[in-house]
This record gives C-alpha cells, structure tokens and sequence, in this order.
C-alpha cells in the first residue's frame, strides 16, 4: 500500500512541549457494538429497512490533534501545523462489517500531549494529488420500505468527480480537492502513551441515514439493480447522501485506546 506523499509531519508540526514521543499501533474494524460478523440490516432514520452484505472502507492515514473540534475552521488549510499530537502514515482496507480489527501496515507515532480530535484521510496516496483512483468506499446491499425493494451497490473515489468550483473566483484555490479526503474534526479526547493501540471504529449504518433509495439510479431489471453514481455532478439525492455520510465527522467514526 502507498503512503502518503508529505513530508514527515510530526517532525514539523507537533509541538512536544510537555510530552514526550511515543510509539504505538493501530487498527481498525466495524464497531463491535454493532456488527457481529456477516450482513448487518437495521431501519435507517429515513424509514427504509437495510441489510448491508458489503461495506469496506480504505482509511488512508489516521492524524490526531490537539485542536477541539469546535476550533476547526470552515476553509482551515488540509495541513494544521503546530497541533498533530499523532499520525499513522499508512493505509488499510476495512471490512465494516466485520468486529475483527485490521492493523494498519506502519506503527504510528506521536507525543502524549493531550489529544483533542482526530482526522481519517480517505486517500490513496498524495492527499494533494489531482487523481486519486482508489476506491474509498465499496457497498452493496438491499433497501426495501413498503412493497418496494432497492438491491443496489457502489463504489466511490475523490478524484476530478469530486471537485467542486472555488468559493470566490478570486481565490482559485479557496475550494481544494485535499478538504474532500479528510474527515475532520472528529472528536476524541485521549492520550497517546508508549506501545498503546489506537482503535478506530466504523458505524456503517451512519453512512446511509438521509438516503433516499428511491433516488438511486437502477442499472438492471434482471436481476433488479440500482447503483449510487460516483460523482458529485449527480443530481440524484441518494448519491450525494451516501457521500456527505462517508465524510461526516460525528457519526460513523469514533477512536478509543485499546489495551
């Protein structure tokens, strides 16, 4: 798997005044609290029943701040010197469905300041980069409300299709592709000490809670398909739920310090 093409940010950005380095791991997995192991069905806050058969997520970095995440600004650079309080530069694929854990490739590292938030980098590569082919997010499942039934899937990247005009002409750069791959701040109020293991959880019933899957493109009569499109051009309500949910900070995703 890639890393990241920055460079070190810990040895830059992380104040260690009053902490010292640590070392540690890190790993993630579907939320123990709500998946077993195998398809997962629930009744999203839209009034649709939803049995998920897929759900993996690529997490490409994990950072750790010691910003609160009410000090985020709205249009903050995607890099915050002077506040990472840990990283973990290496990516892993991530069954949702499954409550077993799946170590990143690379031990993170970071000081035992305190930790105030989080960021999950949905990248590839170069969170910079104008293309980025990796898919983030694979899904398939079955959404039925009433008599109607939506078996439907998706796969969607942040590349080109998700790059959106700049806020002010003016600023050309005002809007950057870099701000569409990291889900921050998510909150998280820890500390990091020597040979621990950071844990993030996924709740994927989160993903999906405003979708409408009656919006969704069918692709198939038989057998009977429906597919979310991977664009932010799509018009269809469905498409741009799934993707706001992917990228929501309080809601799919929490941290915690195992053992």
């Amino acid at each position: 798997m890639k890393r990241l093409a920055l460079p070190l940010l810990l040895a830059g950005c992380v104040q260690t005044t009053g902490g010292r380095l640590v070392e540690f791991s890190a790993q993630a997995s579907g939320d123990p609290a709500v998946v077993a192991g195998g398809p997962l069905s629930f009744t999203s806050p839209s009034g649709f029943g939803v049995t998920l058969t897929r759900a993996h997520l690529f997490a490409g970095a994990l950072y750790l701040s010691q910003q609160n995440p009410q000090s985020y600004a709205l249009e903050a650079s995607c890099l915050q010197p002077g506040v990472y309080s840990g990283e973990v530069r290496g990516a892993v694929r991530v069954d949702a469905l499954s409550p077993a854990p799946a170590a990143f490739p690379v031990s993170g590292n970071g000081t035992d300041a305190q930790t105030r938030s989080a960021e999950l980098w949905l990248t590839g590569g170069d969170v910079e980069a104008d293309v980025d082919t990796t898919v983030v997010l694979d899904v398939a499942g079955t959404a039925t409300r009433g008599t109607d039934s939506y078996p439907f899937e998706g796969a969607f990247t942040i590349s080109q299709n998700r790059m959106t005009p700049p806020r002010n002409p003016a600023l050309p750069g005002s809007n950057p592709l870099c701000q569409q791959r990291i889900v921050a701040p998510i909150p998280f109020d820890a500390q990091l000490s020597e040979g621990g293991t950071l844990w993030l959880l996924i709740d994927a019933r989160a993903w999906f809670a405003s979708v409408d899957f009656s919006t969704l493109t069918k692709v198939s009569d038989t057998p009977l398909l429906y597919r979310f499109t991977d664009d932010s051009s799509s018009s269809a309500q469905a498409d741009k739920a799934l993707y706001n949910g992917l990228r929501a900070a309080v809601g799919p995703y929490r941290f915690t310090l195992a053992p």
